[in-house]
């Protein structure tokens, strides 16, 4: 039992003090990173010469990774004493936490499972790009961030509900203008919607555009108001920085309370 516990107060963010933790934390980030590094190399024609060496890192990273997921899998039930082993155990397998990790050595060994040509094979060693999501648990930003993504969830998709909205009325809007004067462009109410999207987002590539004054009036006040709109997002992730901010700074303060262990993972209390 005490093998279970140091395992996994090593395998999860280290806390202060514990040099093994942090030790680990870093070789799994530097791990990714070099993953990641060597999926990108191996796309790039100059660089097949080292084919050998990018596999036998890939083999190095999956037998790290899913040894770290069976660690994982069989101290669930560490953060949910309360429930049955087996219960906890699956309830953290579909995690979101363990999904990604599970998408991160599942390529490797599909390709073992199914036969597939070799453009298949090259899109299963591109799925390898879902290990960099790990690096979250590792960066206390990225974490933070993804926090607050959760927190400000329905605010974040009702700001996303009026700004696809707006770009639907736009497009309309534009059709209407446009469709006499550029009929192969503006063909239907839906074929702005791209239109909408590059110009509400700030982009604007150029490849559609009005060219009738309505159509010009049209766009620059969707121009303008999409300033207003994209600032909204914004407006709410900086605000729970703010909030995740002044909440950390007091709690580190209160330092005449004790705080219970915390997983990460499930976002629940640890019991000693």
């Amino acid at each position: 039992m005490e093998l279970k516990k140091r395992t996994f107060r090593i395998i999860q963010p280290h806390t202060k003090n514990d040099i093994p933790s942090a030790i680990y934390d870093w070789f799994i980030f530097v791990l990714v990173v070099v993953d990641m590094i060597t999926t990108i190399l191996a796309t790039v024609s100059s660089f097949s010469r080292f084919e050998t060496a990018f596999i036998v890192i890939e083999i190095i990273t999956v037998i790290v990774f899913a040894i770290e997921y069976i660690l994982r899998f069989w101290t669930a039930d560490l953060f949910r004493r309360k429930e049955n082993p087996l219960k906890a155990r699956l309830k953290y397998a579909f995690s979101f936490i363990m999904i990604v990790d599970l998408m991160a050595i599942a390529p490797f060994f599909l390709q073992f499972v199914f036969p597939v040509n070799i453009h298949i094979l090259r899109t299963f060693r591109l799925l390898r790009i879902f290990r960099l999501l790990r690096v979250r648990k590792y960066v206390k930003t990225l974490s933070q961030f993804h926090d607050i993504l959760k927190q400000k969830a329905s605010q974040l998709f009702f700001s996303m509900i009026i700004l696809f909205v707006l770009m639907l009325v736009a497009s309309t809007l534009m059709y209407t203008a446009e469709n006499e004067a550029q009929p192969e462009v503006f063909d239907n109410a839906m074929s702005g919607l791209w239109w909408a999207i590059i110009t509400m987002t700030t982009i604007g590539y150029g490849d559609i555009y009005p060219i009738t004054a309505g159509g010009k009036v049209i766009g620059a006040l969707f121009s303008l108001l999409s300033v207003a709109i994209i600032a909204v997002p914004t407006g709410i992730i900086s605000a729970g920085f703010i909030e995740s901010n002044y909440l950390h700074k007091k709690i580190a303060s209160n330092t005449n309370k004790k705080s219970k262990p915390f997983c990460p993972y499930c976002g629940e209390n640890l019991d000693e």
